[in-house]
């Protein structure tokens, strides 16, 4: 159909411009759309994700990754730390400060190879040599010495009491032995004899003839140790109860060996008057 009037003229123009002008915005529309869309795609150069400061996370925390650019440059992208920086805060690899073989990087004995700060054991203490002199059980006999009282093993003398009866107890014992042994007979304190313990050694097998005054202080073997030094000496105690007192460590611990094949130690003259009392007091043991 063919419209005449004028109305109906420019009805056919109004509709050939509207659709022009709708044409064009979707046009324009369409384009803006595709700009948009191409910006949030996976291959813009505008991706929300990329940090360009070195902020990206791109290593598994549960496999050990780290953040790149927190202490290292380099991706952790295959979930290992980082150690190819020196910086010490962050403990690093075995060979870059946090290792374990004590290098001269860590003074403070890090290192598991460094024997730490104990420092070696110290040794054991060696017993001081036996010192014992032999005499013939069945020849002893005991003489007066100006105010004291000596046992004699014929023209040799053994020992001195401050006592008569001292001297006589001391016959007693020694006949059922056939050496006296000394610890400390060598030591050099102004005191010597404070430091010197006797004790039998040698099983005479003569019959046993009366019975000394018994004066023994009885202990526990396996409670024996040495102390010291206490003061001037060591000391043998047993637990709580001290025992003897020695010059050094060696004697002390020959003097443990004898007291722990026994459990009494005693003594004969303890107490007694005389200026140096030590020097005339015999100590020996007994099971």
């Amino acid at each position: 159909m063919i419209y005449t009037t004028k109305f109906g003229v420019l009805a056919r123009r109004s509709t050939w411009r509207w659709g022009t002008v709708t044409f064009v915005a979707a046009a324009v529309l369409g384009v803006l759309l595709a700009a948009v869309l191409a910006a949030c795609g996976p291959s813009g150069s505008g991706r929300i994700d990329a940090a360009s400061d070195g902020g990206q996370v791109s290593g598994a925390a549960g496999l050990g990754g780290a953040p790149t650019g927190v202490n290292g440059s380099g991706s952790a992208g295959n979930g290992e730390p980082q150690t190819d920086n020196a910086d010490a805060g962050d403990g690093g690899d075995p060979g870059d400060g946090g290792g374990t073989d004590g290098d001269a990087d860590h003074p403070d004995g890090g290192g598991s190879d460094d024997g730490g700060d104990g420092g070696e054991p110290e040794p054991p203490v060696q017993p001081a040599a036996e010192d014992c002199v032999t005499y013939d059980p069945a020849n002893l006999t005991i003489e007066q010495s100006g105010d004291a009282w000596r046992m004699r093993d014929g023209g040799h003398a053994i020992k001195l009491f401050a006592t008569k009866t001292d001297a006589e107890d001391g016959v007693k014992v020694a006949r059922n032995w056939t050496r006296l042994c000394f610890i400390g007979r060598d030591n050099d304190r102004a005191d010597r004899h404070r430091y010197i313990i006797t004790y039998f050694q040698g099983p005479s097998g003569l019959p046993f003839g009366p019975a000394p005054n018994f004066d023994c202080i009885t202990y526990d073997p396996a409670e024996l140790a040495v102390h010291g030094p206490d003061g001037d000496g060591w000391g043998l105690r047993a637990a709580a109860t001290p025992l003897l007192f020695l010059a050094s460590a060696a004697d002390a611990e020959r003097a443990r060996l004898v007291a722990a094949g026994n459990t009494r130690l005693c003594l004969i003259g303890h107490g007694n008057g005389q200026p140096d009392p030590s020097r005339y007091q015999l100590e020996y043991w007994r099971q």
